[in-house]
């Protein structure tokens, strides 16, 4: 038992006092473990990336001691020796000065560790660490990237102290063009553009500054893969101008009209006017170029918030919302077709979609929702590509309780299984494509749990093409396959279960009720022989039991379901198992158990088959030696 978990609290804090010494002497190892060595520069980025890995592991223990000691505590016990550290070095040659930041580094990354049990008015230790962060040596780029990670996680105190703040900026915005600190700096960047009201016309021109040096370097001839600032960067920076102006949106609701759709101009016209470059049939566009600047958009959706206001005629966050996607559909629509078969690609057009659908609600994306499956179905017949299934998934899931879709979006996924099934033909074709098989059935077990498409499944032709082609994708050595398949079967199952627990059934629930256990009687023989064989370890049995669909799952519902057929498919598929882990298990079946019973006797049926297929394999290779 730990000190944070003794009881009572008196009793506790009698203990945490009489450890404070050890923790504090702790405290100071630890700080000193955190240090670099010598000469990290020179090392492999594999082995630098090894001690940032055992460098967080010192965080959580310098977070355990904040849990006992408070957060107030272990700052002041690291800050202390960070000033004797700067003092130290400033007493050393200039030039020697240089190779003398590993302690400087250490007590940061302590510092920053600590910032989630720091207070926003401590007024002791963070002050001197941001007047400090300004005047560390350029020279020291890992010294660099942990100051901006620091600065970064002290953004709320940083919001209540504005005159430590102006200066910070520029040091984060130099760092962006330093490799190794670059990914610290766009976070920090992020961080303080969202919580620190006082940036937001600073970090507006900051990224303002980046869009022009990204269509300068463009101009020069450059593809712009080259940019000496990393997409994901640019994002994190485009992320916080979005927060800072909804902040300023929020907390100046009397901002007119023209104020909040010119906020909106800015940032978008940038990207409208570069989709329509890449979108025109003259421009040689690489993917990346597509998609980075799709990811542009998808941010801007995201995180460009404009708060509802009495003011007339500006734009509500829905409006604003479907009136970029409008206007850019027709260059989306022409992108994704420039690259058909390139998975990122269309990773992230569906992504913008994906997010523009929850943003402004089903309901204000009607209007593109007819373009939108439009451009699923044909997309994905051109391209195979799982993104798209993912994406109706998504449709289902948004619209699936408006029956004014229904027929529509079930149309749409007519179509796509239509696509899957002819593609989808022998078994190498699902080993060629796992991440179609698992989105398939995802998609397909989202039908089959949302109720306004339920009964159109049972009703129509797809289920046991479904359920067929289920039976081949079970056999895939892919975890994330697997799951997908199973989620579909079990999900089938469950809700055939559902449908006859209702005591007063229907006169249509009852066709829906015959037709499903139907498709169920048909197709279930080979179903259960690929369960079966997986408990027997001749199939993948990675989903064991675990989850919404599993192998237990899918067992357990057929045997409440139709229990003397489920015995009388599996038995033959059993008799290579040990006989008395046989039995045991066909028992459990008989006696229609509870579902943590069941799932134990599967776990010890399957241990006992692994082991005795383990000891007859040590068996036949020592009789062929």
């Amino acid at each position: 038992m730990g000190l944070e978990d003794l009881e009572p609290f008196e009793y506790r804090q009698i203990k945490i006092d009489a450890f404070a010494p050890q923790l504090v002497r702790l405290l100071a190892v630890f700080t000193n473990l955190l240090r670099f060595p010598v000469g990290v520069e020179d090392l492999s980025q594999d082995r630098i990336d090894d001690i940032e890995g055992i460098r967080l592991y010192f965080a959580d223990t310098l977070e355990d001691c904040c849990r006992l000691l408070g957060g107030e505590a272990v700052l002041q016990t690291v800050g202390a020796p960070l000033q004797e550290e700067c003092q130290r070095v400033a007493t050393l040659p200039a030039h020697q000065q240089l190779t003398e930041w590993h302690g400087i580094e250490a007590y940061f990354y302590a510092i920053q560790a600590l910032s989630m049990y720091v207070s926003s008015d401590e007024n002791r230790v963070i002050p001197f660490v941001m007047r400090l962060v300004p005047q560390l040596p350029p020279e020291a780029p890992l010294l660099r990237a942990t100051a901006c990670q620091t600065v970064g996680k002290y953004a709320s105190w940083l919001s209540n102290h504005e005159d430590c703040l102006q200066p910070l900026l520029p040091y984060l915005a130099q760092g962006l063009s330093i490799p190794r600190c670059a990914d610290s700096s766009a976070a920090a960047i992020r961080e303080i553009s969202e919580r620190c009201s006082s940036l937001d016309d600073a970090v507006i021109k900051l990224y303002d500054g980046i869009v022009v040096a990204r269509q300068q370097h463009q101009v020069a001839g450059s593809t712009g893969e080259d940019f000496i600032l990393d997409i994901k960067n640019e994002l994190a920076i485009l992320e916080g101008v979005c927060k800072a102006v909804t902040n300023k949106l929020k907390n100046h609701s009397s901002l007119g009209h023209d104020v909040t759709t010119g906020y909106i101009s800015h940032l978008a016209q940038p990207i409208i006017a570069n989709l329509k470059v890449l979108a025109s049939p003259e421009c040689s566009s690489s993917p990346k170029q597509l998609w980075s600047e799709i990811s542009r958009l998808t941010v801007l959706i995201q995180f460009l918030i404009i708060p509802r206001t009495s003011q007339p005629g500006t734009p509500s966050r829905a409006d604003f919302i479907v009136g970029l996607l409008q206007e850019t559909w027709p260059m989306l629509d022409v992108i994704s077709q420039k690259y058909p078969r390139d998975f990122l690609l269309n990773e992230k057009l569906c992504r913008l979609h994906k997010h523009a659908i929850r943003e402004c609600g089903p309901g204000a994306y009607l209007p593109l929702l007819e373009p939108l499956i439009q451009q699923i179905v044909t997309n994905f017949s051109r391209s195979l590509s799982s993104p798209y299934l993912y994406l109706a998934s998504v449709c289902i899931a948004e619209y699936g309780r408006s029956s004014s879709q229904t027929q529509q979006i079930f149309t749409m996924v007519t179509n796509l299984s239509s696509t899957v099934f002819q593609a989808l033909r022998t078994m190498d074709d699902f080993v060629a494509n796992p991440d179609v098989v698992e989105e398939f059935f995802y998609m397909a077990g989202r039908i089959m749990t949302t109720q306004a498409f339920q009964r159109l499944l049972v009703q129509s032709n797809l289920l046991n093409s479904m359920l067929q082609c289920a039976a081949i994708g079970m056999k895939l050595s892919h975890r994330d396959a697997n799951k997908g398949t199973l989620n579909f079967l079990e999900s089938t199952v469950s809700y055939s279960l559902e449908l006859r627990s209702n005591p007063a059934p229907s006169a249509n629930d009852q066709i829906i009720m015959a037709a499903l256990e139907r498709a169920i009687i048909a197709d279930g023989q080979p179903l259960v022989t690929n369960l079966a064989q997986a408990l027997l370890g001749e199939l993948p049995a990675s989903r064991l039991d675990s989850g919404s669909g599993s192998i237990a799952g899918v067992l357990f519902y057929l045997n409440r379901l139709c229990p003397n057929l489920l015995i009388q498919w599996i038995q033959p598929s059993l008799m290579a198992a040990p006989d008395k882990a046989k039995a045991a298990f066909l028992g459990t079946l008989h006696n229609q158990v509870t579902r943590d019973e069941f799932n134990s006797s599967v776990r010890k049926f399957t241990s006992v088959c692994e082991r005795t297929r383990k000891l007859q394999a040590g068996t036949n290779g020592e009789n062929r030696d």
